[in-house]
């Protein structure tokens, strides 16, 4: 009888992973000149699925597309099938199965993801990976890996040898966490705080003391977890005819972010763009990679030439600095800033312009001619320098759109979800969401992101949203499982609870892209 499976002794906790969606791999692949599978109607591999928490919502919002996802462990495999099934979800398929076993009879995919596998497993099965990432392929398709990397892997590789000596003869996974945990939190407080070791140390462990249990155990504590660097990837990768497309999150490719003398040296001739992002990596001191592959065949356009933005959807969660921007000036300098911190500034009338409709119109999207006429509406008519010649302002609109994609306050993509954003009559949020929130606080929007409902009122109401309330019975029923459930609020403010407020709450959801209805 061979050892138990790590990954059955104690379940790994999975979450969506909005970086490795085919909507993210098409749109990178078409602006390097590919021309990857529509997204609606792809066939889709994950290697290491887990319980399906990545593969399911995908399988979910694309209902036309084929999705298949292999996995070793069993309680993983049973719980996805389980979820799937409540979902009445017939597009996908969880198998328990060893990667080693995969043919080429297993058939052809658009998109292939191993997401967390590559660096936690034997040399022969990160031989398996890649030639499955080449042999069961589309000519045109794009395989999402992650690994971790050197040089930041050395800084995290000494805090797991730390914990791997100190659990040694432990074999009750529990004890092993509890036991690491423990450690981590004695070496944080035994640090001296000018010590330049202890600096060096203390951000690694705070990072540690943070991870969940369950990525303690299969990460931290596991029998195998190789870092490389990047470099070795990629040769690896070119044994197997692929080679290195970009990463998944391209702001990590980006030099703009150094100063000048910096990025001048990373791209001077005679740098290949391996060599390049192997300086990066020294730079950034990076631990971790999100790396996309393709056929070796193909030849890549690294030129990043703005026309395919014409045929994106384009989103930003962006919104203006000022509280009163000066749209129609061109002399103006107005800056936007995104939720997720990026910041950018413009001084032309129809790029303010179609910042603010993006600002008002998010977390949906809208293609660049759409966006064109509501920015020229915002503008008032004769505002727009271009508006005689459609096809500079387009040209000038995809240089612009393309250049804060890069920087992370613009989101091009190559398929639209389908979500409400305004709440109907009998409002209702996805199912997948409702079934999530039946058991834990965090839920998938219709993003393919993770959201956390941080507060008992909006989880009730969410379980609430099938699509058969309208507001009064929503009112009325929100307000009962709130006193059952004793939440600790009071009972006058219980009974506060009105129309303004469930409808504020609405909105919410909808900001959130969890309406479909």
């Amino acid at each position: 009888m061979g050892k138990p499976n790590p990954y059955d002794e104690l379940l790994y906790t999975g979450y969506p992973f909005a970086q490795s969606h085919p909507d993210r791999l098409a749109t990178l692949a078409m602006l390097f000149g590919m021309k990857p599978a529509p997204v609606e109607s792809c066939g889709i591999l994950e290697l290491g699925c887990g319980d399906g928490a990545n593969l399911i919502p995908m399988a979910f919002g694309l209902p036309g597309s084929r999705l298949v996802g292999i996995d070793s462990a069993a309680r993983s495999i049973a719980k996805g099938k389980a979820m799937a099934d409540a979902l009445g979800l017939r597009n996908i398929s969880l198998h328990q199965l060893n990667v080693l076993e995969i043919s080429p009879e297993f058939g052809q995919f658009d998109y292939i993801i191993a997401h967390g596998l590559y660096s936690w497993v034997p040399p022969a099965v990160q031989d398996k990976i890649l030639s499955v990432c080449k042999m069961n392929l589309a000519p045109q398709g794009v395989a999402y890996v992650s690994y971790n990397t050197y040089p930041g892997g050395h800084l995290r590789q000494m805090i797991r040898e730390m914990m791997l000596f100190h659990v040694r003869g432990m074999t009750d996974p529990l004890e092993r966490i509890g036991q690491a945990r423990g450690l981590v939190k004695f070496l944080s407080e035994s640090q001296p705080q000018s010590d330049e070791y202890a600096l060096l140390l203390q951000k690694e462990l705070d990072r540690t003391l943070a991870r969940e249990d369950h990525a303690i155990y299969h990460d931290d504590l596991a029998e195998i977890n190789r870092p490389v660097y990047f470099r070795e990837f990629i040769e690896h990768a070119a044994r197997h005819g692929l080679q290195y497309l970009t990463e998944a999150h391209l702001l990590e490719s980006q030099t703009s972010v150094f100063p000048p003398q910096v990025a001048e040296v990373l791209k001077q001739e005679g740098v290949s763009i391996i060599a390049q992002e192997q300086y990066l990596d020294f730079i950034k001191c990076r631990r971790f990679r999100q790396t996309l592959l393709c056929h070796d065949r193909i030849g890549l356009d690294r030129s990043f030439n703005a026309e395919p933005v014409r045929h994106f959807y384009i989103a930003s969660s962006a919104r203006p600095v000022s509280t009163k921007p000066n749209v129609a000036s061109s002399s103006a300098v107005e800056e936007f800033r995104a939720s997720n911190g990026a910041v950018m500034s413009t001084s032309d009338p129809l790029a303010k312009a179609a910042m603010l409709f993006l600002g008002e119109l998010w977390p949906q999207s809208c293609r660049l001619d759409q966006l064109l006429l509501k920015a020229r509406v915002l503008l008032g008519p004769g505002a727009s320098q271009h508006e005689e010649r459609p096809e500079r302002e387009i040209a000038a609109l995809c240089e612009f759109f393309l250049k804060n994609y890069r920087v992370d306050v613009v989101e091009l993509h190559a398929h639209q979800p389908s979500f409400k954003a305004v709440a109907s009559e009998c409002p209702a949020v996805s199912p997948l969401a409702r079934l999530q929130a039946r058991h834990d606080t965090i839920v998938t929007n219709l993003r393919h992101m993770t959201v956390e409902l941080t507060d008992s009122l909006g989880r009730n109401l969410l379980l609430l949203l099938d699509g058969t309330r309208n507001r009064a019975t929503l009112l009325r029923e929100l307000v009962a499982m709130m006193e059952s459930e004793k939440t600790g609020m009071r009972g006058e403010e219980t009974f506060d609870l009105s129309f303004d407020r469930l409808e504020q709450k609405l909105s919410e959801l909808a900001r959130l892209a969890l309406l479909v209805a």
